[in-house]
């Protein structure tokens, strides 16, 4: 075959890839090719210690949980990585919590864990670029399946991988969940194709187990149960014995897929049970969360409240809109010109699957909405009352995609002059109504606003206009079918790169978390110490990304213990996000250096100025040090008293450990080479810890960082017991003498995780061996 028709027979095939790909690439390409990072991380330099060097405007501000949250602990694993370890415990934040198992770094997530070695600064653009593209490919791959053309795959693949969704959540865990949506679809479809194989459940168990791996439960748990409900519906059509067949096969999927999961789930569960979550998203009553509304013009609108990497966010207010959520929360645009398509799909292909997709998105938007009884049932669901449905918009993005795709095919399939006229005229007629409304409600503040914001709602309004132009100019014009699909696939492409371009910053390297004098000098002292930063100086958890130690931390799951002892209560989602003063149990915490946005008229007793700056840091000078040797203790087996012992304000750790059990015998022998006590650390890992331990008579090593299952410690092979010491931490009894004591981090949840893992994934490719010998038995 000559080479041109080589050629052409490719690109008849990967033209929609490649189509997706070059789009992507132009939303993305300071990041890929300008040597730029996908990341907002220049958010913490209006915040000191930074605001005084740099000052600068956050470039998305909303992002926050990104750049105090998310990318410290990835730059802290990228760290690792180098370095040939994967840390499960976080030795940085809150005086130690467990790493992996916090969850939504996805540190397991296939892309995640690849990239994990480059680093966050560089990773994000490429892992950005990657769940897009997967996004795109995988529900084209479920259009297709479902009989639609390459151009309205492509097309859906677009709407997808732009919506509102995927853009503003592109950084959190959200989107590494909703990137296996389509995914799961195709797998559902490809069981009930062929019922009696099963290649496509064991398919669904991987996909399945890649999106728990994501890190965000809720998101999760929302595309477990569409799924569900979609092949519910699917199954409705089929006879008794197909419906069981493909049930059992795709529930033995999920099983499956949870097993493969279980090295992130299992210990997730532990920390969870360990933790103050439940108390904390209780309080939040997420059930009655909703939208109001007037955020139903944000669809075609999107930027009516302005934006927060465009600014005139206060045009709200200003228009008088009354009170709107954030623009992550409020958002999931998928393009005027998509809803035209959509509504086309459902006056003209009457099939299932159209009907199943038209009821994802109404239930969804009642949902969201809060339309009654919804609110009042979510309450009385456990699970759905503690997570946010509002982010049910993916759904809504989702399905309004699909329904675009199936009315782009209608319109290409048509003959010319049977192209729904009247249907675009309504839905012109509509856009006006619509735009009517929203002037009914703004219109008195538009003219009350500067020349700018004018400006700005002006120029958005001609995008809406413009889609309606394009949903009347392949109709209403006897194109042809490949003009109409160049026309429409052209138009969906430039109208979500205009809502997608800049939303997600990619910033120079310079603003990377840049360190400063003050950072600096924390990190030439030598010795082991944690850091409290007031008035959010140096924001949680920007310390990890210094390798600095913190005894904030901002996880949305907290250790209980460690939450009651800071504040004496358990159950703020919000715990430690900032301090505005020292905590009552202070003493404990092991804190050198206390960090001030600027110099006190006097210096506290028990500190000295250290550095005087772009911030104030403040030595303390009765440093307790991290590890310990303790003579004296007592039994307080009641938890409320023993908090209250710790958080007196005049307990001393150096003097009395406190235990909740008693401890372990040891010998009481003296012995008289060692003339004092000292413990000296000769190692400090995020998973193993080596002291040295020095004591004339019988009593206990204290390690000042939190108890938690799976640490394990021991003295030359042998293990001795831990003891939860002074309320949140470890300590273990010694006998006299010299000796190294090794702390080693060794979940049982992990290693069990593991193991079901691989004995699940070694079934699973067991069963796939035998599907492919049938498949070449086959005729």
């Amino acid at each position: 075959m000559p080479l041109t028709l080589l050629i052409t027979a490719w690109w008849r095939r990967a033209w929609p890839v490649a189509t997706l790909i070059v789009v992507l690439g132009v939303l993305l390409h300071a990041s890929l090719f300008l040597g730029r990072g996908l990341v907002p991380a220049d958010g913490i330099l209006s915040w000191p210690p930074w605001e005084s060097s740099f000052g600068d405007r956050p470039s998305n501000y909303l992002l926050i949980d990104q750049y105090t949250a998310f990318l410290p602990v990835k730059q802290f694993f990228s760290d690792e990585a180098r370095q040939g370890r994967f840390p499960l415990w976080n030795p940085h934040l809150s005086s130690g919590m467990p790493s992996l198992a916090s969850m939504q770094v996805a540190a397991l997530y296939p892309i995640n864990l690849v990239l994990s070695p480059i680093g966050p600064f560089t990773a994000s653009g490429i892992a950005a670029f990657v769940k897009l593209l997967l996004a795109g490919l995988f529900t084209m791959m479920y259009l297709r399946r479902l009989g639609a053309s390459q151009a309205a795959g492509l097309a859906v693949a677009l709407v997808y991988a732009l919506s509102g969704f995927m853009i503003v959540w592109l950084g959190h865990p959200h989107v590494n969940a909703a990137v296996l949506l389509p995914l799961l679809l195709y797998f559902v479809e490809g069981q009930l194709a062929d019922p009696r194989r099963l290649r496509s459940s064991i398919g669904f168990a991987c996909a399945y187990a890649t999106m728990l791996l994501g890190g965000h439960p809720p998101t999760a748990l929302h595309v477990t149960v569409i799924v569900a409900l979609y092949l519910i519906a699917r199954l409705a059509e089929r006879g008794r014995q197909s419906r069981l067949r493909v049930g059992f096969s795709l529930l033995a999927g999920v099983i499956c897929g949870a097993a493969l999961a279980a090295p992130q789930l299992l210990p997730y569960f532990e920390y969870y049970r360990e933790s103050s979550s439940p108390l904390a998203t209780a309080s939040l009553n997420r059930w009655a969360s909703h939208l109001t509304p007037v955020t139903l013009a944000h669809f075609v609108l999107p930027f009516l409240s302005g934006a927060p990497h465009l600014g005139y966010e206060d045009l709200a207010s200003r228009l008088e809109l009354g009170a709107i959520d954030n623009f992550n929360e409020r958002t999931g645009y998928v393009g005027v010109f998509t809803l035209f398509l959509a509504l086309v799909a459902l006056m003209r292909v009457r099939t299932r699957v159209v009907f199943i997709h038209l009821a994802i998105v109404m239930a969804s938007l009642l949902i969201v909405y809060g339309v009654p009884p919804f609110p009042a049932l979510l309450h009385a669901l456990p699970v759905a009352s503690g997570i946010n449905n509002q982010r049910l918009l993916l759904f809504v993005d989702f399905s309004a995609a699909v329904l675009a795709g199936f009315g782009l095919d209608a319109l290409l399939r048509a003959d010319p002059s049977a192209r729904p006229r009247r249907l675009a005229l309504a839905f012109a007629a509509a856009m006006v109504v619509a735009l009517a409304l929203i002037w009914r409600a703004v219109g008195a503040g538009f003219f009350q606003v500067d020349d700018a914001s004018r400006a700005f709602l002006v120029s958005h309004g001609w995008m809406l206009v413009a889609g309606v132009a394009m949903a009347l100019i392949v109709t209403l014009k006897p194109l042809p079918v490949r003009a109409v699909g160049v026309l429409a696939i052209g138009w969906i492409a430039v109208d979500l790169l205009w809502f997608a371009s800049g939303y997600n910053p990619a910033i120079p390297r310079e603003k990377y978390y840049p360190p400063t004098d003050a950072i600096r000098a924390l990190q030439g002292d030598p010795s082991r110490f944690r850091v409290l930063g007031l008035s959010r100086v140096l924001l949680p958890n920007t310390a990890a990304a210094y390798g600095l130690d913190d005894v904030r931390g901002q996880d949305f799951t907290t250790l209980k213990r460690y939450e009651e002892l800071i504040t004496g209560k358990a159950g703020d989602f919000f715990f430690f996000g900032s301090a505005d003063r020292l905590p009552a149990a202070f003493p404990l915490l092991n804190v050198k250096y206390v960090l001030l946005p600027e110099r006190l008229a006097s210096t506290p007793k028990g500190f000295e100025l250290a550095y005087d700056g772009e911030i104030a840091t403040y030595r303390n000078t009765g440093v307790v040090d991290r590890a310990l040797i303790v003579f004296d203790h007592e039994v307080v087996s009641d938890p409320v008293a023993l908090l209250a012992r710790v958080r007196s304000g005049t307990f001393d750790p150096s003097k009395t450990v406190l235990l909740e059990t008693p401890p372990a015998t040891v010998s009481a022998a003296l012995d008289p080479a060692v003339l004092s006590a000292s413990a000296r650390i000769i190692t400090y890992a995020p998973d193993r810890v080596v002291i040295e331990a020095k004591l004339p008579r019988p009593g206990f090593l204290l390690l000042l960082d939190n108890a938690y299952p799976g640490w394990r410690a021991s003295v030359g092979g042998r293990e001795l017991p831990i003891q939860r010491a002074d309320y949140s931490f470890r300590a273990v009894a010694l006998p006299a003498g010299t000796m190294t004591v090794a702390f080693d981090y060794r979940p049982s949840s992990f290693r069990a995780g593991v193991a079901l893992s691989l004995v699940v994934a070694a079934l699973l490719a067991i069963v796939g061996a035998r599907e492919r010998q049938k498949s070449r038995r086959l005729p």
